[in-house]
């Protein structure tokens, strides 16, 4: 059938032609694999090593949280609603009703708690009774969060400031 000199060009092109696809389909794509690989544990090592250095910052972040979540769940037996409570709350500060303005901006579900946010409108305000304000409803009693704040100077007076605050007010999770 084949002799002996075609045998051997056979075989060295089988042999050749297994090589190639050895090379295209296992070697060439390993060595890419384990390149990509190497970059991705430098960038893993990396993201480590800043965890680490993040971890007394994170831990004093789980600390404020657990904190914030047992005022949410021991506020949550109240029988007032969060607009009555809140205003009570801003009153206690010192300002009274008249002085400011409080509208509800609507509710919003969370992971661990729902949310029911505000807003809040100040007029002549010192930065004093601003950062007074904000301290209160930060960590005050009631399960607060200040998502934003807005502080205008007056155009009349620079001494005072018209501020407006989007508060959230923290609720349980009913599940």
């Amino acid at each position: 059938m084949f002799r002996s000199r075609e045998k051997i060009v056979l075989a060295l092109g089988a042999a050749a032609a297994a090589l190639i696809l050895l090379l295209s389909f296992v070697v060439i794509p390993g060595i890419s694999r384990v390149r990509s690989l190497s970059r991705a544990a430098v960038a893993a090592e990396k993201d480590l090593s800043e965890l680490r250095r993040m971890r007394p910052e994170l831990m004093s972040l789980d600390r404020e949280v657990r904190r914030k979540m047992a005022v949410v769940t021991a506020a949550a037996n109240s029988t007032e609603s969060p607009l009555t409570r809140l205003t009570a709350e801003i009153q206690q500060v010192g300002f009274p009703q008249s002085a400011f303005s409080l509208k509800s901006a609507g509710p919003r579900n969370g992971e661990y708690v729902s949310e029911e946010a505000f807003d809040l409108k100040v007029e002549n305000l010192t930065y004093l009774e601003a950062i007074r304000l904000l301290n209160r409803l930060e960590d005050g009693p009631l399960p607060l969060v200040v998502r934003s704040v807005n502080l205008k100077s007056r155009y009349d007076d620079s001494k005072y400031l018209d501020a407006t605050l989007r508060i959230g007010f923290l609720l349980p999770l009913n599940r």
